[in-house]
């Protein structure tokens, strides 16, 4: 991740265990495993380690494909999603104040750092949308089969937490979609239909 990062951005510090030179980097750091683990609180790493300027969040105006994250409380899932979005070139992500931050650590290496390539901002879902006069999806088991449906955009597709399912506020603005099952399984897991609900809807 640090490698791909810095072909974009200059870090404020690099902090390896074998001097380096081939990663730009406004100062650097050699220092022992046991101090490498300690910052990363991994148990194993690949010698690097560093400190980058946050990216700050932007205006959504105008993009026509975004994913709008509901309450996601699972860092692992919330990376996979960002990850995803940001490989099928989707435009932006819109996060609810109740999601995990995208800048926790287990978030940042399940995204491989993707929140650094996507504009992003987050708020009120609800007046967001009406807001930017958007069309709404929101993922839900009662919802209609998404290759039944007639995407419009601009649009936002809503995932909502993992246990609790969809916000209220959704049921008002938002098209109920769902990806047909068989039969004995409830429900994926929202990393795995997310990331078919963004293949299918990048178009």
């Amino acid at each position: 991740m640090i490698r791909d990062l810095s072909k974009n951005i200059v870090f404020e510090a690099l902090i390896t265990k074998k001097e380096t030179k081939e990663i730009p980097a406004l100062q650097y750091y050699v220092v022992s495993s046991e101090v490498l683990h300690k910052i990363t609180a991994l148990s194993t790493t690949d010698g690097f380690a560093a400190v980058a300027k946050m990216p700050s969040p932007s205006s959504l105006s105008g993009k026509q494909r975004i994913l709008l994250l509901d309450r996601i409380s699972d860092p692992g899932n919330l990376g996979t999603l960002l990850r995803s979005c940001l490989a099928l070139g989707w435009d932006g992500v819109f996060f609810t104040h109740q999601t995990v931050d995208p800048f926790n650590d287990k978030a940042l290496r399940a995204s491989k750092g993707a929140i650094f390539s996507l504009p992003f901002s987050w708020g009120d879902g609800a007046a967001f949308i009406q807001k930017e006069r958007l069309h709404a999806y929101v993922a839900d088991l009662e919802g209609k089969a998404l290759s039944e449906m007639q995407i419009e955009r601009p649009f936002v597709l809503i995932l909502s937490n993992e246990g609790e399912g969809v916000s209220r506020w959704t049921e008002k603005i938002a098209q109920k979609i769902c990806i047909p099952m068989q039969n004995g399984v409830d429900s994926l897991n929202v990393a795995a239909s997310g990331a078919i609900f963004l293949y299918m809807m990048r178009l």
